[in-house]
């Protein structure tokens, strides 16, 4: 790549305008692979969840093992990552979650940042932190 293209795509327009180009560009490719048939749709969407599945897993693991760290929950399609401080939405804004998933297991944000809450729970924590709502306790019955 040329210095001044390089220069181009380090600022923000440069970064911009590639990611609009390849996002275009993926989206002609899996149509040109799903008319060839090359490519199933259903197969790939099956992998995509089971991927994500598994990425969600080793967050977990990362960050204490995959249970509520408030009421105890284990169901695992419950569970959510936690922005202790908050600032979850704005963080998700600049990045998607897979992104930050990887960037908690390869240790590149503060992992003590982050833990692993129910939705409930991570509901409560919401309106606790950022409502001033307090009293409430949410309690998790194993049967």
């Amino acid at each position: 790549m040329a210095e001044k293209h390089q220069r181009y795509r380090a600022t923000e327009k440069g970064k911009t305008a590639h990611r609009e180009y390849m996002r275009a560009y993926m989206a002609s490719y899996r149509r040109k692979l799903i008319a060839e048939g090359r490519l199933d749709r259903e197969k790939q969407h099956q992998y995509d969840k089971e991927a994500h599945r598994r990425l969600r897993a080793r967050v977990f693991e990362t960050l204490g093992g995959a249970r509520c760290n408030n009421c105890g929950c284990d169901v695992f399609e419950l569970l959510e990552v936690n922005h202790i401080k908050g600032a979850g939405r704005q963080e998700l804004k600049s990045k998607q979650s897979r992104q930050l998933y990887r960037d908690i297991i390869n240790g590149q944000v503060e992992q003590r940042d982050y833990n692993v809450l129910c939705k409930v729970c991570n509901t409560l924590h919401y309106v606790e932190a950022l409502m001033g709502v307090e009293g409430f306790q949410v309690k998790w019955n194993e049967e």
